[in-house]
């Protein structure tokens, strides 16, 4: 499910913000962006998000602002300045190019400072991100909940016109098949008055024919998967992956009935009942 978390916590003198982005995915995966200090607690950082989250793609980014610069937190790299300085007058004179060489060209070519990362520091930093990851988290699945409710209200209304059009094939459902029998049987009649007719085989036959338009079991089998996502859609658990086989359930006995649908008016309701399972399982692929 798609949302967005960012989280923050600080102490006298460093501050961590966690900001969290989910996208839609069938699966849990991640993206980091971590400061240095952080990579040796990327497993936990996953697990922490594991625990409240179990589908979508997560983007973690992880930054921190020193308030106050306490000493030997960042360190000037000598030894690679001096190298820069020498490599850059060498290529100078080798393209024969004129100009004094400044500090802003040292700055492009590489990092000559350095940050500090002993243990005290990463367990400090690892720290305020738990507190910081934790906030966020909280901040994104209220806004994962929100949107879960929105979806799921939308969905309710799609089923409810779902709904409509399946008490319309249920109505004429039980006509079908006799009309059908009825008609067949005028029809070979009129082309077939002939007293030489096995009246008991034409009977047999027409109840054959009507028997593969008898769409009873498919309507007590779509009955039982509707009932079942309307019950699963008010669950506060993780139900994406329940009612998207449910829904795919529901299209098997719906492709069925219109394969058998005889009246007009089912083969209509049926157009109408599948455009609707569409629209609700692209709303589906949204919930977690």
């Amino acid at each position: 499910m798609t949302g967005y978390g960012v989280g923050r916590a600080g102490d006298e003198n460093l501050s961590v913000a966690v900001e969290l982005r989910s996208v839609n995915n069938r699966f849990l995966d991640f993206a980091f962006k971590l400061p240095r200090g952080l990579i040796p607690f990327e497993a936990q950082i996953r697990n922490l998000i594991r625990s409240r989250i179990e589908r979508g793609r997560i983007s973690v980014s992880v930054s921190e602002e020193w308030t106050s610069v306490a000493a030997g937190d960042v360190r000037l790299d000598r030894g690679k300045a001096m190298l820069y300085v020498r490599l850059l007058k060498e290529l100078q004179s080798i393209a024969g190019l004129k100009g004094e060489l400044k500090l802003e060209h040292l700055l492009e070519v590489g990092e000559l400072f350095t940050t500090s990362v002993d243990e005290a520091y990463q367990q400090r930093l690892w720290s305020l991100t738990q507190k910081a990851l934790l906030n966020a988290l909280d901040v994104l699945t209220e806004v994962a909940s929100r949107e879960g409710q929105h979806l799921a209200r939308d969905i309710l209304e799609r089923l409810v016109l779902f709904n409509e059009q399946f008490q319309s094939v249920k109505r004429y459902a039980a006509d079908q098949v006799a009309q059908y029998r009825d008609r067949l049987a005028a029809r070979l009649e009129e082309l077939l008055n002939d007293s030489r007719i096995d009246r008991s085989r034409l009977e047999t036959e027409i109840a054959i024919a009507a028997d593969r338009l008898d769409i009873s079991e498919e309507i007590v089998r779509l009955e039982s998967h509707l009932s079942a996502f309307n019950v699963d859609l008010q669950r506060k658990d993780v139900v994406g992956r329940k009612l998207k086989f449910l829904l795919e359930e529901m299209g098997r006995e719906v492709n069925t009935i219109s394969q058998k649908a005889w009246v007009v008016e089912i083969t209509q309701a049926v157009v109408q009942m599948k455009g609707i399972l569409e629209q609700i399982r692209e709303q589906v692929q949204n919930i977690e």
